[in-house]
């Protein structure tokens, strides 16, 4: 059985979690607005980032409306080529809506947590890929 790594995530104890919630729920459509705002920071058409990157131009289009989703090996193209970290991606301004006193509570400890958990979860996708193939 699949371990369910957004589970990590979803048990994690702050008071922002209603919207942790939120987020990953939307990541695709978060991923999509995020890798549309760096593409057009690097002053690239959609063509010119989907040859960039090696996808198609159909696919490209499809990843910035949140319709699809992308292997661990593009992630890591596109974070190359947009000199862009992971992170950056997948960041939601959901988070600029949690009140300051709620993230007075998070600490640099929980935030490394939180890197590790996302760190395994993206080491585990790419062990799958490499299964699968």
């Amino acid at each position: 059985m699949k371990k369910n790594y957004l589970q990590d995530i979803y048990n994690f104890p702050f008071m922002g979690m209603f919207y942790l919630r939120k987020i990953v729920m939307n990541v695709k459509k978060i991923f999509g607005e995020n890798l549309r705002y760096y593409r057009k920071q690097k002053n690239l058409t959609q063509e010119e980032f989907a040859e960039l990157v090696g996808i198609g131009v159909i696919h490209a289009g499809n990843l910035e409306r949140g319709e699809k989703f992308i292997s661990a090996e593009l992630l890591e193209e596109i974070c190359k080529k947009l000199e862009v970290s992971p992170s950056n991606l997948f960041y939601s301004t959901e988070f600029d809506k949690i009140k300051n006193n709620d993230l007075d509570k998070i600490g640099n400890s929980d935030l490394d947590k939180i890197d590790k958990i996302i760190s395994n979860h993206l080491s585990s996708i790419k062990k799958e890929i490499r299964q699968i193939k």
